[in-house]
Parts: C-alpha cells; sequence; structure tokens
C-alpha cells in the first residue's frame, strides 16, 4: 500500500469529508488494519467475525466523516472508540429480541452482553481521557499500555524510540498518570468503574512513591 505523508492524509480526509468517494475508499483500506485491530481486542464469539468487522467498517467511515486534525488528537486515537461503539451497539441491537423469547438462556446471553456494552463504554471513555493529553504523554501512555491496538511496550523500549533514557519515559509517563487521576478528568470513568467515592479522588491526588504503574 501507498505511503502518504501527514499532509497527503488531511488532503485525503477532507476530500473525503467533502464526499470524494475515491479518496474515502483510499482511507478505509489505509486503516483497515485498526479495525482489525479493535475487533481482535474485543470480540468473544457469539457472532460471526465477518459481521463485527462489518460494523467496525462501519465505525471507521464514520470516524472518517468527522475526524478533525485541527483538535490535535491522532487519527488511530479517534478511530478506535468510534469502532468499538460501533461494534457493540450492533451487538446490543443483535441480542434485544431475544430477551422476549426464552428464559434463563436468554438472561444469560443478556447479562454477557451488557457485561461487554459496560466494557466497551469503559474503553471509549479510557480513549477519551488519553486523548486530551499532551501530544508526548498521549503517545507514552497509548504505546506503554497497548491502546493503540499493538500491544504494551516497556519504558526502556520507549525510551529507545523517542532517544531518550528510561527515566525521562517515566517521568512523562507519571505526569501523565497523574494528569489521568485528578478528578476533572477521571470523573466519568470512575463512576462507570464504581469507583467515584470521595475517599478514591483522596487516594487518587496522593502522589505515589516508586513511578508509575
Amino acid at each position: 500500500m501507498a505511503k502518504y505523508t501527514g499532509e497527503q492524509e488531511k488532503a485525503l480526509l477532507r476530500q473525503a469529508q467533502a464526499g470524494d468517494p475515491v479518496s474515502l475508499e483510499i482511507l478505509m483500506r489505509r486503516h483497515e488494519k485498526l479495525v482489525h485491530a479493535v475487533v481482535h481486542q474485543q470480540w468473544c464469539g457469539g457472532w460471526r467475525y465477518a459481521d463485527i468487522v462489518h460494523e467496525g467498517r462501519v465505525g471507521l467511515w464514520r470516524a472518517i466523516l468527522k475526524y478533525d486534525p485541527a483538535r490535535g488528537s491522532a487519527f488511530s486515537t479517534y478511530a478506535w472508540p468510534a469502532i468499538a461503539h460501533q461494534t457493540w451497539a450492533a451487538v446490543r441491537r443483535e441480542a434485544q429480541p431475544s430477551v422476549v423469547e426464552a428464559g434463563d438462556a436468554e438472561e444469560r446471553v443478556t447479562a454477557d452482553v451488557a457485561v461487554h456494552v459496560a466494557w466497551a463504554q469503559v474503553c471509549h471513555t479510557l480513549q477519551e481521557v488519553v486523548a486530551r493529553l499532551p501530544e508526548k504523554e498521549r503517545w507514552i501512555v497509548a504505546r506503554h499500555y497497548g491502546l493503540d491496538g499493538r500491544g504494551g511496550c516497556t519504558q526502556q523500549a520507549l525510551g529507545q524510540l523517542l532517544g531518550c533514557t528510561r527515566q525521562a519515559v517515566s517521568y512523562h509517563l507519571a505526569k501523565a498518570l497523574r494528569r489521568m487521576r485528578h478528578p476533572g478528568w477521571s470523573a466519568r470513568l470512575r463512576a462507570q468503574l464504581g469507583c467515584n467515592q470521595r475517599s478514591a479522588y483522596r487516594e487518587a491526588l496522593v502522589p505515589r512513591a516508586g513511578g508509575p504503574p
């Protein structure tokens, strides 16, 4: 697949958003791997893989049409939760008819879907929080914890990629996590995880010895 510079990619996005089908097709093919990365991370069976991938492509299509590079977040950071939301919304819609058809079996299916939908919502919120970080901190958090779909990366390996020491990476990672733990950033995520109590906020604001996890 042909490589594109950042400016060329922005031009393709503008053309796709203006209604150019060729540019849209190029971008859909270019970011197809992102769809499969999201599906591989979240798919739990029970639905045909091809159907889930199709829904993921719909999420990618919507992300392409709505993405605004001026907001500062990378396209993959923006598109990941959009794809995840689309896939789990489809799973939830598919599961709804079963609730009226049979007893305990449907209740178990409904409960399983609810768990996965809740987890998808947590992932979506986490991606939104990470997207608010300054560029370097955002990149370090995404690569270290595998939020970009490429698997986790050690602080030492990140230092080699950035051309700096592991200690420098640790400093930026700790700084990013302090931002993310602040109540102004983490309220919705904490509510979704059931740790929205005042004591949890007090603990989150206490400086942690030994650096980030």
